[in-house]
């Protein structure tokens, strides 16, 4: 049985980034607090991206967000409308990569050598960042023109 720990809608703007931080964080004030702060930078990564790369599309207007309990996991799904088809097919790669990579650390210490090696670019960093520094699991899909982000970690 799924337990709903937060659900919410927000607009595309960048101060509701800091709220869900800490209302997810709030929702598992219970839980050991290294589990909980993943949590939280998780929500907020996906927000964040949702943000950054969603418009408003008619099967999603806003951000849906929810933070959910269910079989001895915690679940995190952001949705969020996307026509960019670069930008999904982008997304695909990355999520691919990511599940595929038996070494988490070392997608994530490439991303942060790239960055320096590169200064004038920036981001793609918060994926990486999710499934080595938060150890979620990631899955995504596309449907309508809407992206779903889900993380999925078992231990509390």
């Amino acid at each position: 049985m799924t337990h709903v720990l937060l659900e919410t809608t927000l607009p595309h703007a960048w101060q509701h980034i800091r709220a869900i931080r800490k209302s997810v964080g709030d929702a598992l004030a219970e839980a050991d607090p290294g589990f909980r702060t993943a949590a939280a930078m998780v929500a907020s990564e996906l927000v964040e991206n949702a943000v950054k790369y969603g418009e408003a599309v008619p099967a999603a207007p806003g951000i849906h967000f929810a933070l959910l309990e269910a079989g001895g996991q915690l679940r995190i799904e952001v949705s969020n409308g996307c026509t960019d088809g670069d930008g999904v097919h982008e997304l695909q790669a990355r999520v691919k990569e990511i599940a595929r990579a038996p070494d988490k650390a070392a997608l994530y210490m490439a991303r942060l050598e790239a960055l320096l090696a590169r200064p004038d670019e920036s981001g793609k960093l918060g994926l990486y960042r999710i499934a080595f520094e938060g150890k979620f699991d990631l899955q995504w899909s596309y449907r309508n023109a809407v992206v779903t982000m889900t993380a999925t970690r078992a231990d509390r």
